[in-house]
């Protein structure tokens, strides 16, 4: 195949993946239209002041990500100071919107080489990483179980503990460690071992953790900035869009999981929720994320600029 045919390829399925993505946002939007007198007669009053106390919280739920990258590539032996490796998510994170899924790994890659991490380090950190953020989305989901009115109290424990099972049992598991290894070896032709045993998992589950606290409580003040919950609804909220982000993740074809997320929230959501608040919800989730995105991108950036000026003052001195 020509270096032509090549680019028409890549960018026919660029085009497909994001018009997918739009026509599962103009369903959303044309359902909000069909339910408009409905949205009216609900009365909701939105706070911007209290929207935008919100972000706090999401942006600072940001901080702890770089930090438990630097967590396990210092278990690979690799030292990568926390603003490096801040900028290098950050600046690489806004990829993920991008049709194609990779952009964000490719470019996160490139940044790493400079500060002098090799691809399979990077790769190998990241899947860890996404590992575990997944488990602990998993988690949470599992937890809002206990919310859920429309299963019985007993059938929701024993959820709860099959999830928790599943979840531990994963951890345990060597052949993870095994498969990374394989994976990188003979599918990717790189040459490195991982040893799960030398992961920190107890302080990287702790900072996930605190991932999620933080996030929920920032999620809760934007929620309730247009529409009034109880503390078991924004738990079941969070559950939904803990399950649906992991969805969205792994939908391949949906820049960002942009469509498919909101799809996934709303169905969940209209168990406890009338269709146009579950719409409403979905929709001001994905709002919220995007503002978050664009201001920890627009730090990287700034941070980015700075370490450039001292470095050629350095230089000029």
């Amino acid at each position: 195949m020509s270096a032509c045919n090549r680019k028409a390829s890549h960018l026919i399925k660029n085009l497909f993946s994001g018009g997918l993505a739009l026509v599962c946002i103009a369903l959303l939007l044309a359902g909000l239209y069909r339910n408009y007198d409905f949205l009216q007669a609900q009365q909701l009053s939105f706070s911007p002041l209290q929207f935008i106390i919100s972000l706090f919280p999401l942006v600072l739920s940001y901080f702890f990500i770089p930090s438990m990258w630097c967590r396990i590539l210092a278990s690979l032996g690799v030292s990568l100071p926390y603003p490096r490796a801040f900028r290098i998510q950050y600046l690489s994170h806004i990829g993920k919107y991008i049709p194609g899924k990779v952009w964000a790994y490719i470019s996160q890659s490139y940044l790493a080489s400079q500060a002098h991490v090799s691809l399979a380090e990077t790769l190998c950190s990241n899947v860890i990483l996404m590992g575990l953020m997944h488990l602990n989305g998993l988690c949470i989901f599992a937890l809002s179980f206990l919310a859920w009115n429309v299963f019985t109290f007993f059938i929701r424990c024993l959820l709860v503990l099959a999830s928790f099972f599943l979840m531990y049992f994963l951890l345990r598991m060597h052949w993870i460690e095994r498969g990374i290894n394989v994976g990188l070896g003979r599918l990717m032709g790189l040459q490195i071992t991982l040893q799960c045993q030398s992961l920190p998992y107890a302080i990287l589950i702790i900072e996930n953790a605190l991932i999620w606290l933080i996030f929920s409580v920032g999620f809760h003040l934007m929620i309730t900035s247009f529409y009034p919950v109880y503390l078991n609804q924004i738990f079941i909220i969070i559950g939904t869009y803990s399950i649906s982000w992991l969805v969205g993740y792994y939908a391949f074809f949906f820049p960002g999981g942009l469509g498919v997320q909101e799809g996934i929230q709303v169905y969940l959501l209209t168990f406890f929720f009338p269709l146009p608040i579950a719409i409403v919800i979905a929709l001001a989730s994905r709002f919220w994320l995007l503002l978050g995105d664009t201001i920890v991108f627009l730090l990287a950036v700034i941070l980015t600029m700075h370490e450039n000026r001292l470095q050629r003052s350095a230089h000029g001195a």
